[in-house]
């Protein structure tokens, strides 16, 4: 008898455990919660306009459920817009997103306008380059980085804007530099940052041989100078404020000095004081 009571509680002991399981199995894909996506509100056709990417993904679809691409791969590239969507994302939120296709077909996807910068082709820049220049909108200032690291994504972005600026044959080796480039490490990094853009544009200057395009080298060297100036100790800006000085005298012809070193040798101070802007 006692055998059969062993026996009939292991068994009911058994029993419940496979049925837990079997439960616990069978009901868990409902309490799934399935993945919301975007709800398109409307299309509208674009005239084509080139633009530039500047960061983000672009999707396969403007439901936004599958990453084609990133952004800071092609950011050297020049894309056409032809479509957009006014779409209402999973958090509830609108935005609007365009339909972009690389010059050469090859990359295409949606996305978010904010991420995007419109192509204007400099008169100065004589060849004929897909890689077209943005305008810079870029200012100096004394903003000390904030905790969302407001200021470091202002910089990120004014400076991509001043580098498509350059002569196009010297902008592609600085704009890969912004791959890797996170706002937490803006300024001082292991990887690719700031400073080492600055320090490349130097680096472009000083090996262009066109004088239009060290001419536009060293204007956007001049630019990224501006957006920095005065949030350095005082000495530092003295001497950037004297090379930078020095830079505009040679381009306006009041000085005899070299363009290219003027441009070279204010890049290489500038780096140096970026490098530790964010200690």
């Amino acid at each position: 008898m006692k055998s059969k009571l062993i026996y009939s509680t292991i068994l009911a002991m058994t029993l419940g455990t496979v049925s837990g399981i079997s439960v616990s199995t069978f009901t868990s894909p409902n309490a799934l919660a399935k993945t919301k996506l975007a709800r398109v509100i409307s299309y509208k056709k674009l005239s084509k306009t080139p633009y530039n990417v500047n960061k983000g993904y672009l999707y396969t679809n403007p439901r936004l459920n599958k990453k084609a691409h990133r952004a800071a791969n092609f950011l050297s590239w020049t894309f056409y817009a032809t479509e957009s969507a006014k779409v209402k994302k999973a958090n509830g939120k609108e935005a609007t997103y365009y339909y972009l296709k690389s010059g050469n077909n090859k990359v295409k996807g949606w996305i978010w306008k904010g991420n995007l910068s419109k192509v204007v082709v400099s008169t100065n820049n004589t060849n004929n380059n897909t890689n077209n220049n943005t305008s810079n909108s870029g200012s100096s200032g004394t903003t000390q980085p904030t905790n969302d690291y407001a200021q470091q994504k202002s910089d990120i972005s004014n400076m991509l804007s001043i580098v498509r600026t350059m002569y196009s044959q010297d902008q592609d080796d600085v704009l890969a530099d912004f791959k890797d480039i996170t706002p937490k490490e803006a300024y001082d990094s292991s990887d690719n940052d700031l400073s080492e853009v600055i320090s490349d544009m130097g680096y472009a200057v000083d090996d262009q041989d066109n004088d239009n395009g060290v001419r536009m080298d060293a204007q956007a060297i001049q630019n990224a100078y501006q957006l920095f100036a005065n949030r350095f100790p005082s000495l530092t800006s003295i001497k950037l404020a004297t090379l930078s000085s020095r830079l505009s005298d040679t381009l306006s012809g009041k000085s005899s000095d070299d363009v290219s070193d003027a441009a070279y040798n204010l890049a290489d101070e500038l780096s140096d004081a970026v490098l530790n802007l964010q200690s």
